[in-house]
């Protein structure tokens, strides 16, 4: 919220926070700006010319001491001020400038109301703090702007700078920021649109004021921006505020200016990745570590990036690197795991989760996930159950772990557990239960363990009833466990369902030809071959159960239609041969003989006994 010395609004300015009620804003603003109003001035610049080139703000640190933006005046070739009062003040000249952080020190001719400074404020305040900027406007007015602190951000060592939620102008750049008890916790800094922050007030305290005024008739003016520090200041300033874009512009700048600046190469690879620049990136860290071969977490940024490019070797090479040079993260281990599984080798990949592990992150589970899947690979399922199970016990509900501990059950030969697990899963996600439910069918049926599968087969057609291939597979396993009645009713339901399906006709008859019961069987092979006539199986069946029944009349044309369907069935032309001594055709069985000497010579033995 933004109000003038006459009380008048700023409409703008009222986009804050909707749960503070605007008249409690209006009073806290009107309460700062009758407190430090008179330590506030508008800066006046001049060009060359003598014509007005821009304005910003001051504060006052004592009655003829100012601090600004150095960037506001490094250019100026005059600068005057307007106080709250409109009275306008000469400025003497430059007392200190901190270009590392954007700061100058101004003399003025005349006096001003000097601000409460207060480093012990400024070290007091979290984030979320409530706080108000002070400034000039367009007109040259001091109005005040309500907003928040969101957080201190890093912009390097020993060095933060105040993130803020504040809506205001370029002209309010040098001007103070205030806490709720009106104490100057900082200075407004606005770089450009979108990179504001607030400078500590602790860092302008630092500022010798009791150097030689300097005229700005014999300054050498500059291009504060065009400068290393300017360069560098504003770039790490918008890289910790995440302002991509501007970052990147700055850095290169300070960078061109000064190539050994590793901070900013630093910084540049990693907005350079954000921006998915791989090739930039790697050639940014390249450079610092070629500058400062101790920077370990250079190879750490080096080696994350070249992964992502699938450049797993080298990317290995520099996450080692960084280990060598004992870097301080140990999300580091996790990288090298999973580079080392991208390269397939698994005992690395494992050793590296190990190492993750044991440095204790906040958050293991997802390390045991990832040894377990190595340990998996390597056919070490004792050692991958043990981590899936200390992964599934921070994340119980997790998919993908329980999966993968079901899959090391199966390999490790523990098909129940295995089979817990499934149905677990089918309850943590019963969209896909029907899935899991499959997955342990499926094990029990490799291992040919079908009477354990018969659990899995009805819970699948519990889910589905109407399906008819669910009842399908129910009634195979009940006919593997040669339980033939069950397997019968479970075809029948099948064709209940689906009346034209040969397939249930073909195991409702080989059912009742394992239980010797052929006249049913012969009813429904003849219903299979009506359905599928071209499929040699059902003639071939239907005639062997009218051999059970010594009708080899009757089993003569089936079979001789099976084999013609299937010349080459070795087992179909030895039935056929076998009906054929029994019609006492010998010859017929003997050209048989002969085929089956070529198709399958042991068979050909066993049919030459009963030539003789």
């Amino acid at each position: 919220m933004t109000k003038t010395r006459n009380i008048s609004l700023a409409l703008a300015g009222i986009v804050l926070a909707a749960s503070i009620p605007v008249l409690g804003q209006t009073e806290d603003a009107t309460r700062i700006m009758d407190k430090a109003g008179g330590g506030v001035v508008a800066l006046i610049i001049y060009g060359a010319d003598k014509a007005e080139v821009a304005k910003s703000s001051a504060m006052a640190l004592a009655a003829d001491i100012l601090a600004t933006s150095y960037h506001a005046i490094s250019q100026a070739y005059d600068v005057e001020v307007l106080t709250v009062k409109g009275k306008k003040i000469k400025v003497d000249g430059i007392v200190a400038v901190d270009k590392a952080h954007d700061v100058a020190l101004l003399k003025l001719k005349g006096k001003v109301e000097p601000l409460n400074v207060s480093v012990a404020g400024r070290q007091a305040l979290t984030d979320g703090a409530r706080l108000f900027a002070l400034g000039a406007n367009d007109s040259g007015q001091i109005s005040v702007s309500e907003g928040t602190l969101r957080r201190f951000v890093d912009i390097g060592p020993q060095e933060k700078v105040m993130e803020l939620s504040l809506a205001t102008i370029d002209q309010a750049s040098g001007g103070p920021i205030l806490d709720l008890g009106g104490q100057v916790v900082g200075m407004l800094i606005v770089f450009d649109r979108g990179v504001r922050v607030g400078l500590p007030v602790d860092v302008i305290q630092k500022i010798s004021r009791s150097g030689k005024v300097a005229d700005f008739k014999s300054w050498n003016r500059e291009d504060y921006f065009s400068l290393f520090e300017g360069a560098s200041f504003g770039g790490r300033v918008a890289a910790a505020l995440d302002e991509t874009m501007s970052a990147r512009t700055r850095l290169e700048k300070a960078v061109k200016l000064n190539p050994s600046f590793t901070e900013g190469l630093w910084l540049l690879a990693g907005i350079y990745d954000k921006q998915r620049d791989y090739s930039a990136a790697v050639e940014a860290y390249q450079k610092v570590t070629a500058v400062d071969p101790t920077r370990a977490d250079a190879f750490f940024g080096l080696g994350s990036v070249l992964k992502r490019t699938s450049r797993h070797q080298e990317a290995v090479d520099a996450l080692e690197k960084a280990i060598a040079l004992n870097i301080n993260n140990k999300e580091i281990f996790f990288e090298l795991g999973d580079t080392y599984e991208a390269l397939q080798n698994w005992s690395k990949a494992a050793d590296a989760y190990e190492k993750y592990l044991a440095a204790k992150p906040e958050v293991t589970w997802n390390g045991y996930l990832r040894l377990g899947i190595c340990r998996t690979r390597l056919q070490q399922y004792d050692a991958a159950i043990s981590a899936f199970l200390a992964a599934q016990k921070a994340q119980p509900k997790d998919l993908k772990v329980n999966f993968s501990l079901a899959e090391a059950y199966e390999k490790a030969g523990q098909l129940e557990k295995a089979e817990e697990v499934y149905n677990s899963l089918a309850q943590i996600n019963p969209p896909e239960a029907r899935s899991y439910y499959t997955q342990a069918l499926r094990i029990y049926n490799a291992a040919g363990r079908y009477d354990k599968a018969i659990g899995p087969a009805k819970k699948i057609v519990e889910l589905e009833p109407k399906n008819e291939e669910n009842i399908y597979n129910l009634g195979l396993m009940y006919f593997q466990v040669k339980n033939y009645n069950e397997a019968i009713a479970a075809f029948k339901q099948c064709l209940a369902i689906k009346p034209d399906g040969p397939r249930a006709w073909f195991q409702i008859g080989s059912a009742y030809l394992n239980q010797k019961m052929y006249k049913e069987a012969i009813d429904a092979f003849k219903k299979f071959t009506t359905l599928s006539p071209d499929e040699p199986g059902g003639w071939l069946s239907m005639g062997v159960c009218y051999m059970y029944l010594k009708n080899f009349e009757a089993a003569l044309e089936p079979i001789k239609k099976a084999v013609d369907l299937k010349p080459d069935n070795a087992n179909a032309q030895f039935n056929l041969a076998i009906v054929y001594i029994n019609l006492k055709d010998y010859l017929s069985a003997r050209d048989i003989y002969k085929k089956l000497a070529t198709l399958d010579p042991g068979l050909a033995e066993k049919l030459k006994k009963y030539l003789r």
